[in-house]
């Protein structure tokens, strides 16, 4: 007969239950492992598309910045069409660019102004006009038909498109923008923008370049009316509230792009810029140097437009992959704004927002007197709104906890002075957030 040892049993089971302890280790360790890989993986997809969006963003502001330096210099209106035409292909990296003026005859036909880029045959072969008929479908006659931009953003395979379709590929154009120009509500003209890429043109991209638009309705009308385009004190100060109202309207779309990726920050720009106007004020700074901490103040964030937006609105804390990611954005946003050339330095100020008075901060590690000034000043104002207000992962900390953080960091993380002109303004002056 054969007897079991009762050890052995002990043994044996208890090695069982080490190996089922074991397998469900492994089980866990394999699905926290998947897990982030699926997390890295969406952050790569997430780059791969705000990259996308960063580079269109780049493009079209360098374009425009360029273009508004132009219309500044130019006294001929010929050569100042030709020199945006010129501008936008080389600049801009697009494909083609033309000027058309809608011309009253019994056709309708659309007259060429001013042409850059890779055109070869490309007019000759085609019916320009803005009728209503199936050959006034051109993307030029669309927009100044509907006084709206028409956007293709796929010629191949949009069927609207057939009656000039033909032409546009045999140029390598895959993608079309046209922009209306219009005086006195109507329009009389059209500036159209070709790609040599698929989907370009979203809405961000034609919101600043119908700014281009609008500030070449100058030029164009001086053109159609056979008037001399000059820029004495008159005409020069109706061209420079022009671009003075398109620069105003750029800092509004980068406003905007980055409230729309960050729904849950919105109003914190302008609520940043804000306080540091005042501390700046408190400060005795130039009016000069006031207005663009303020303006800088509006767009301190732009770089998140890189972050993909689930990071940005995630309701929880932050993986460290996630927050080096976060990291990321004031040197992004430094990336964008080197296209502007603002009468400030804008492009440094963002860089160095997160800067930390002992060296602590991001993405340099710069300290002391290495930061800005304006870029101290902003650093104070974001970190007091940002703990004053909700966020995603927290609610609001409220503005005791802000202040007493700001305080006990002076001359650590945040300038003394600066610290103790916010702190004035709080407790003694009675400043306050709008909400």
């Amino acid at each position: 007969m054969h007897y079991i040892n009762e050890n052995t049993l002990k043994e044996e089971s208890s090695d069982s239950l080490y190996q089922d302890k074991t397998k469900k280790q492994l089980i866990e360790e394999l699905k926290v492992l998947r897990e982030r890989e699926l997390e890295r993986d969406k952050i790569r997809a997430g780059q791969s598309r705000t990259e996308q969006e960063l580079k269109r963003a780049k493009r079209a502001l360098k374009t425009l910045s360029s273009c508004h330096r132009a219309m500044i210099r130019s006294i001929n209106k010929e050569d100042l069409l030709q020199d945006i035409c010129r501008i936008i292909v080389e600049e801009g990296s697009y494909s083609m660019a033309w000027v058309g003026l809608a011309a009253d005859d019994k056709k309708k036909s659309i007259k060429v102004l001013a042409k850059s880029g890779n055109y070869d045959g490309y007019f000759e072969n085609i019916d320009l006009n803005w009728s209503k008929g199936r050959d006034g479908h051109c993307p030029e006659g669309s927009a100044i038909r509907t006084g709206k931009p028409y956007v293709v953003r796929d010629i191949l395979s949009n069927p609207e498109v057939m009656p000039w379709r033909g032409e546009a590929l045999k140029q390598g154009f895959s993608s079309v923008v046209s922009l209306p120009l219009t005086s006195n509500g109507r329009p009389f003209g059209a500036l159209s923008i070709y790609s040599d890429e698929t989907d370009v043109f979203n809405s961000e991209e034609v919101d600043l370049l119908k700014r281009l638009g609008d500030s070449l309705v100058y030029g164009v009308v001086a053109i159609h009316t056979h008037k001399k385009l000059n820029w004495a004190e008159g005409e020069a100060k109706k061209s420079l509230d022009k671009l003075q109202k398109a620069f105003s309207a750029i800092i509004q779309v980068l406003e905007k792009t980055v409230e729309m990726r960050d729904p849950y920050t919105a109003g914190h720009q302008r609520r940043v810029a804000d306080l540091a106007w005042h501390i700046a004020e408190e400060m005795s700074l130039s009016t000069d140097r006031k207005d663009g901490i303020r303006i800088t103040g509006i767009i301190h964030d732009i770089g998140k437009i890189y972050i993909p937006a689930e990071i940005l609105s995630k309701p929880k804390a932050l993986t460290s992959i996630e927050f080096n990611l976060i990291k990321t954005h004031p040197q992004a946003g430094a990336d964008i704004l080197e296209a502007i050339e603002f009468p400030w330095p804008v492009e440094k100020i963002v860089l160095q927002h997160h800067e930390r008075m002992d060296g602590s901060g991001y993405p340099h590690g710069l300290s002391k007197k290495d930061i800005l000034l304006e870029s101290r000043i902003i650093g104070v104002a974001d970190v007091v709104e940002a703990m004053a207000s909700h966020r995603p992962y927290r609610p609001a900390l409220g503005i005791d906890k802000a202040l007493k953080e700001i305080f006990d960091n002076r001359s650590i993380l945040y300038d003394k002075d600066v610290v103790d002109v916010c702190l004035k303004l709080f407790r003694e002056k009675e400043y306050q957030f709008e909400h």
